[in-house]
């Protein structure tokens, strides 16, 4: 569960420094399109999945860049912080923003480490994120056991959030921006979202 408590922990750097007001709103998104751009351009993501990278941290390493072929490992800290998002944009548009992330990482902190001792399993988690959506995210779930692609217009508006792409070097850019026009519940989520 590094992809967790290491790439989950990067989305949450980059939320903790936003809310406090170290960073401001374009320092975040920048941050992120930093993580897309970084996993996009990667060929790694063809063959290895987030799990698989959180398994075999300690023969690829952490980063994905030191084991026997690198260009066939992902950095957990670059996927992690992506899905983390899009767990939060889904289970904010599941519930109508009454409910985040910032619910699952309290019901695990006070389930299994206040209440049962312990840390939690995959599949402890993933009922976790569900229990908070109020519905099944296999959907989400398959970025993190698979080599799917992520379709991130899909997931991206339902915060108002969409990508921007430039070509620059042979290297695909994706840029993170809030869209000219939101919905209500778009900008109800994207006001929050950071807060």
């Amino acid at each position: 569960l590094l992809w967790v408590s290491e790439g989950l922990s990067v989305y949450y750097q980059y939320v903790v420094a936003k809310r406090a007001g170290v960073i401001d709103e374009s320092m975040i998104l920048g941050n992120f399109s930093n993580n897309i751009t970084n996993y996009e351009n990667h060929p790694g993501k063809k063959y290895q999945s987030l799990i698989q990278a959180s398994y075999n941290t300690w023969s690829d390493g952490p980063n994905g860049n030191i084991g026997k072929d690198p260009n066939k490992a992902i950095s957990y800290y670059e996927k992690g912080p992506i899905v983390g998002l899009i767990l939060d944009l889904v289970i904010r548009s599941s519930t109508r923003n009454e409910r985040s992330l910032d619910d699952v990482m309290h019901r695990l902190y006070w389930k299994y480490y206040k209440e049962l001792q312990r840390g939690f399993t995959d599949a402890e988690f993933q009922e976790a994120c569900e229990q908070a959506a109020g519905r099944s995210l296999m959907d989400v779930f398959e970025l993190v056991y698979t080599t799917r692609e992520i379709d991130y217009a899909n997931y991206l508006e339902k915060g108002g959030l969409q990508l921007e792409t430039e070509v620059k070097n042979g290297r695909t850019m994706y840029r993170l921006v809030r869209k000219a026009e939101l919905t209500n519940e778009q900008a109800v989520i994207y006001n929050s979202l950071f807060k």
